[in-house]
């Protein structure tokens, strides 16, 4: 996150997989990147450029979902984790509001 939100695109790009891939979940509800974003340089870039401006003054919390580490952006948005040998090799969100309110009440009863 501390790379993300300072704009180091060569700090974070040393945390992901060569072959990393970042997944949006919209639900056709809310805006979402259409296609898989690939490639360590496009996901970094990519991760920077929404984080700047959909998420920079959000506060972010740590959870587990479904067995993966997750970060919570407010009530907006959540950031499934994928690991592979110490580096993230896949990044997934999930921005419709059925499946946040869904998640928050999961989250509530855990």
């Amino acid at each position: 996150m501390t790379a993300a939100r300072g704009g180091d695109l060569t700090r974070l790009e040393g945390l992901l997989t060569a072959d990393v891939r970042f997944v949006s979940d919209g639900g056709g509800v809310v805006n979402a990147a259409l296609r898989p974003i690939l490639g360590r340089e496009k996901v970094a870039r990519f991760a920077i450029g929404v984080l700047k401006k959909f998420a920079g003054d959000l506060p972010v919390s740590v959870a587990e979902i479904n067995g993966v580490p997750a970060l919570l952006f407010g009530e907006t948005g959540v950031l499934l984790v994928e690991f592979e040998n110490g580096l993230v090799s896949g990044l997934s969100t999930v921005l419709n509001p059925e499946k946040l309110e869904f998640l928050q009440r999961q989250l509530s009863h855990s």
